[in-house]
């Protein structure tokens, strides 16, 4: 390798761990995995500009330079009315899908008391599965998706059962589109670049 791209990826590397000083930033490979895209990166801040300024910096630094983002999914995750969640919620196991979902526009006709026991019904069936956390965020009116689904886990089995038995609840009738988009192995910056270049 030359020491042209030894000096770029340890600009991108010391620029990302520099982020986590401002924000969540976990990195995860999807090599092998999809046809479209090699690396995703989970970023997590309660302040978009930071999002922003993070983004712009990291595609114009060393390795980053060369990186042509392919799919991007905004979302907002909220514990409490004006609580942001804690960083040491996320990014805790191996696994990760990432899953946009599209709602019908019948979903918002039902009654708040319908919508619930919906809901209710298929956190049961999600509580079946211990080793699968998932997260929700919100992005209705801000993206193309009305929510994003993550899945995190260590058993990649259990991750896809969960997943395939969530699919069959009567919830999902009111969904229009409902495919999961990325599944994705965490592994540190430097070992999913040394295996790029």
């Amino acid at each position: 390798m030359s020491n042209e791209r030894i000096t770029a990826k340890q600009e991108f590397e010391n620029f990302a761990a520099s982020c986590q000083e401002k924000l969540f930033l976990r990195t995860y490979s999807l090599l092998g995995m999809r046809s479209d895209c090699d690396m995703l990166f989970w970023r997590i801040s309660p302040d978009v500009n930071v999002l922003q300024e993070t983004c712009a910096h990291m595609f114009s630094s060393g390795t980053g330079k060369f990186f042509i983002p392919v799919h991007s999914f905004f979302g907002l995750f909220r514990l409490g009315e004006g609580d942001h969640a804690p960083k040491e919620m996320f990014g805790k196991f191996k696994f990760l899908l990432l899953h946009p979902l599209v709602r019908a526009h019948s979903w918002y006709n039902l009654s708040e008391t319908e919508r619930q026991k919906l809901l209710d019904e298929r956190n049961s069936v999600l509580s079946e599965y211990a080793g699968v956390h998932e997260h929700v965020f919100h992005s209705c009116g801000l993206d193309d998706q009305d929510t994003i689904t993550v899945k995190e886990s260590n058993n990649l089995d259990e991750l896809a059962a969960a997943s395939q038995k969530l699919r069959s609840l009567k919830v999902g009738t009111f969904i229009l589109r409902d495919t999961p988009r990325c599944l994705c192995i965490g592994r540190d910056l430097r070992d999913i670049l040394d295996v790029m270049s």
